[in-house]
């Protein structure tokens, strides 16, 4: 089957539909990025078994459909990979204290100011759901998210329902946001913790001091509930001009990932993962979406998401953990978040 990538970014009515005959170029790094177009797959982090894909083939065809499904969702493949998706750890549970005690132990003797801990599940899938009707409920039940569907031979077929702008715009200026704390929604005048808004602040300080470099005219708006689903978080938003729209991939090797998905400080807190974790994240926290004309971009953390086959998906979820952090409730938010992919598996 051709490589293709389908979005809907957040309101929109449309979904915009792009697929190649080619294989996706493979990319070393992110400052390969630079001056580059077509869609990105980006991992969490690159080495020889996660790999950055770039659909941007010669061949490739786009079209733009409305969400009615009035006209042309056919172009949304049906086929399904018959692979059966496992679990890697043999008890779930177990394994997210195992990782927690490690994780909780560095911020306890101050190694870190925030880890993020993430974990996966293997749900089984109505084999009646198909990657067509699975992305068409995203866009039904999450309005305020990014929807994407994408397939590579590469990488296998993924859904992502992401609330977080990972980079958004173009030369005459972009937008980002700081994305962290989680509780369930309950109002746009909801109480957070002081866990969740020093959460949130590391966050929103590590995009300001990760901008000064490379931008101006850095505004930011004042934290504020945002909801995502079933779920709230508390962003700050940031709009910027960058002063070298040819030079993305830089910015990009700076800015990602970002301590609402890794921690503080950004590259010791990315080893510590890569190292302790007990889960190949993949493409989870990774970030993914369009590279244009003029420095155009409309990029994605690819938070909520899910690899899919036909009778099995794999879920990812994770959670910021500071000093303070209860497992028992880290837990449960973790069970919060992979709620919103459960949801898409039900075929009715």
């Amino acid at each position: 089957m051709d490589s293709f990538f389908i979005y809907r970014e957040p309101f929109e009515k449309v979904c915009h539909c792009y697929s190649q005959p080619e294989k996706p170029t493979a990319i070393s790094s992110l400052a390969e990025l630079n001056g580059r177009k077509g869609f990105v797959i980006a991992p969490f982090f690159c080495d020889d078994s996660n790999t950055l894909y770039l659909l941007d083939g010669q061949k490739g065809a786009s079209m733009v459909l409305p969400l009615d499904g009035s006209k042309g969702f056919d172009a949304i493949p049906d086929w399904q990979d018959e692979a059966v998706l496992t679990d890697e750890t043999s008890f779930l549970r177990e394994a997210y204290h195992d990782d927690f005690f490690r994780f909780h132990k560095e911020l306890e003797h101050n190694r870190f100011r925030k880890l993020v801990l993430a974990r996966s599940i293997v749900e089984t899938k109505d084999e009646r759901a198909t990657p067509r009707s699975i992305f068409l409920k995203a866009c039904e039940k999450y309005p305020r998210s990014y929807i994407a569907l994408f397939y590579t031979a590469e990488t296998g077929m993924w859904l992502i329902a992401s609330p977080e702008i990972l980079l958004r715009g173009d030369a005459e200026g972009y937008q980002t946001m700081a994305l962290a704390g989680t509780m369930r929604y309950e109002g746009e005048d909801m109480k957070w913790s002081t866990k969740n808004q020093e959460e949130q602040q590391l966050v929103a300080d590590y995009i300001r001091a990760c901008l000064q470099p490379f931008a101006a005219e850095i505004t930011e708006s004042k934290p504020h509930t945002a909801r995502a689903a079933h779920l709230a978080h508390l962003r700050t938003d940031f709009t910027f001009r960058l002063k070298d729209t040819e030079r993305l991939g830089t910015f990009l090797t700076a800015f990602h990932p970002t301590p609402a998905v890794c921690g503080m400080p950004k590259d010791e807190a990315q080893q510590f993962i890569l190292h302790n974790e007990q889960l190949n994240r993949s493409y989870y926290s990774g970030f993914s979406g369009l590279l244009g004309e003029k420095g155009a971009a409309k990029l994605y953390v690819t938070l909520r998401c899910m690899q899919l086959s036909r009778s099995t998906c794999r879920l990812y979820a994770g959670g910021g953990l500071l000093k303070e952090s209860i497992e028992e409730n880290e837990w449960q938010e973790t069970e919060a978040k992979l709620d919103t992919m459960r949801q898409l598996l039900n075929h009715n």
